[in-house]
């Protein structure tokens, strides 16, 4: 019988002996243009690029390929800094509970429909943390890589749990004025795309502003939306006591959220901001730019019934060699203009529209130049 574990200075010592150590990994799953599309659905990014098979074929990849962001969709990269090697059952949240910190994302290539994919999540340290609200905390950081199966490694990711124990009351939210409601759903049909035009270095400016990305009011639709569109379809095999909506981690239940999850109530997964951020920049760079590194920190919860948009600014443009680096500045601000979350973004866009695209390699018109061979 697995033995329990209540107090930090417990959890610290078993988290510590399985740093360094790899956990065992799902199994491989093909992406494919279902699951692509049951992704952008769960986060409210229709771009074509993703979902329009036709749009895809012209594009800058010549097929579907998948946002930046599934990467959550093929593991979400957090059990490494959540439980490390430590069985999950052994920390009941009720004594111990834990919030999302931050991320850090590297990329290296894109993710093509047809890949077979995988991750393998790594503990990587455990620190003590003095905060505001939290006056003794763990900082748990994990690290997931993304491979294909070609052995090629998809993105880095580092994210930071922090533990600590738990006051029955939810942290200290934003401030709560619901203000004026916004639907979410019809946002997604109306969205300002750079799309197939290429963003060049050279027009871009310090100070820029991206288009502001409204996301509308924070529903327990759009929890769900994320938690089994993007993340996982998956039944939970246990339930906290008391809770009976289970749904997307126990967040929908309001108490759970309180007692169990130390927030005012149900309350979103801290990524789906980061893959709203993400998305802000994607739609800015257009088809041609390359999303190169994410980071990204919470500041306050996001509850139900906040109203949320996305702004970004250009904060550094350079060239490099035959493309320019531009540095982006993001963040989520609610309906009390308060930044529930900040972080920043590097992407490589290109100088000019020499070799964008190989136009005759991928012409759909076959010409009659037959020579004597076929």
């Amino acid at each position: 019988m697995t033995a329990t574990i209540t107090t930090l200075d417990e959890f610290e010592r078993e988290f510590r002996d399985g740093l360094g150590v790899p956990l065992t990994p799902r199994a491989w799953r093909t992406v494919t243009p279902e699951w692509v599309q049951r992704f952008s659905d769960g986060v409210g990014d229709y771009n074509p690029l993703y979902r329009d098979e036709d749009y895809a074929d012209g594009a800058r990849f010549h097929q579907l390929v998948a946002s930046p962001a599934f990467i959550f969709s093929i593991n979400f990269g957090a059990m490494a800094s959540i439980w490390g090697h430590l069985a999950p059952g052994s920390v009941p949240m009720s004594a111990l509970t834990i919030l999302y910190g931050g991320a850090r994302i590297q990329w290296h290539r894109p993710i093509w429909v047809g890949d077979r994919v995988r991750a393998i999540e790594t503990p990587e340290s455990v620190t003590r943390k003095s905060l505001r609200q939290i006056p003794d905390a763990l900082v748990c950081t994990g690290r997931t890589e993304y491979f294909n199966h070609r052995g090629e490694k998809i993105a880095t990711l580092h994210n930071d749990m922090l533990r600590f124990p738990n006051q029955g009351r939810g942290v200290e939210a934003a401030d709560r004025d619901p203000g004026a409601q916004i639907a979410p759903d019809p946002l997604v049909w109306s969205r300002e795309r750079r799309g197939g035009m290429p963003r060049y270095g050279a027009e871009v400016a310090v100070d820029d502003e991206l288009p502001e990305l409204a996301k509308g009011t924070f529903t327990r639709t759009e929890l769900y939306l994320f938690a089994h569109g993007a993340l996982s379809t998956r039944r939970a095999r246990k339930v906290a006591p008391g809770a009976v909506d289970v749904g997307a981690g126990g967040r929908a239940d309001p108490e759970y959220a309180r007692k169990e999850r130390a927030q005012e109530g149900s309350f979103d997964f801290g990524p789906q901001r980061f893959c709203w951020m993400i998305q802000l920049v994607t739609d800015w760079m257009g088809d041609h730019g390359t999303l190169e590194s994410f980071t990204a920190r919470l500041h306050r919860p996001n509850i139900v019934g906040d109203t949320n948009r996305v702004q970004g600014r250009v904060t550094g443009i350079r060239a490099a060699g035959d493309e320019w680096i531009a540095e982006v500045a993001v963040e989520v601000v609610n309906q009390s203009d308060v930044t529930t979350t900040s972080g920043t973004a590097s992407v490589r866009l290109p100088t000019d529209a020499a070799g964008l695209d190989n136009e005759i390699l991928f012409t759909k018109d076959v010409g009659s130049n037959v020579g004597m061979y076929g």
